[in-house]
């Protein structure tokens, strides 16, 4: 991913994360964070990928570790968690480039439904330039993205230890590591 993929999702996070009237310290941390990583004069997903440290000043390392997922994977657990909290439609319209999530809400608002399937039919019909903030490019291209089937789902969503299950496999890899160094 380039730093400004990084960065939208970022900044997609703290959208999401303000919606849901989450912690006002974490949510501008996600902001700050997106807006150095725009103005990091190297690319992120190298040093991420040669496992040196970001470079960026003043990250935990909770926003290091999400931003290094970015980088190397393309995805990162805080967002999917994010989005999995959403309707269907607009799980689907934020996995486009250039929707965030006011964009995704008001799209989803003015075509009043939350099936991803009913909403590109009835984009495809009705036309999203009535939907304010959608011109004719951006709907050719949400249209164009919406056509296209959607990315088949993991196929373990979950790791599974003994009788322990881990939602999200950063869980089990950090209980691991403990473990290993106990």
């Amino acid at each position: 991913m380039t730093n400004r993929e990084i960065a939208a999702v970022l900044f997609n996070i703290s959208k999401l994360l303000s919606l849901r009237h989450d912690n006002p310290y974490r949510i501008r941390a996600y902001r700050r964070a997106a807006r150095r990583v725009l103005r990091a004069p190297h690319a992120l997903a190298e040093r991420a990928r040669r496992g040196e440290p970001l470079g960026i000043a003043g990250l935990g390392r909770r926003l290091t570790r999400t931003i290094s997922q970015l980088a190397l994977q393309g995805r990162c657990d805080v967002y999917d968690e994010l989005l999995g909290e959403l309707p269907a439609a607009e799980q689907r319209l934020l996995r486009i480039p250039g929707i965030g999530p006011t964009l995704a809400q008001r799209i989803v608002r003015d075509f009043k439904t939350t099936d991803a399937d009913e909403l590109m039919r009835r984009a495809a019909s009705a036309g999203l330039q009535r939907v304010w903030g959608i011109g004719p490019r951006r709907a050719a291209t949400i249209v164009a993205h919406l056509q296209q089937p959607p990315a088949p789902p993991e196929a373990h969503p979950f790791v599974r230890d003994g009788n322990i299950i881990y939602v999200q496999e950063s869980f089990w890899h950090e209980e691991r590591q403990r473990r290993e160094a106990a």
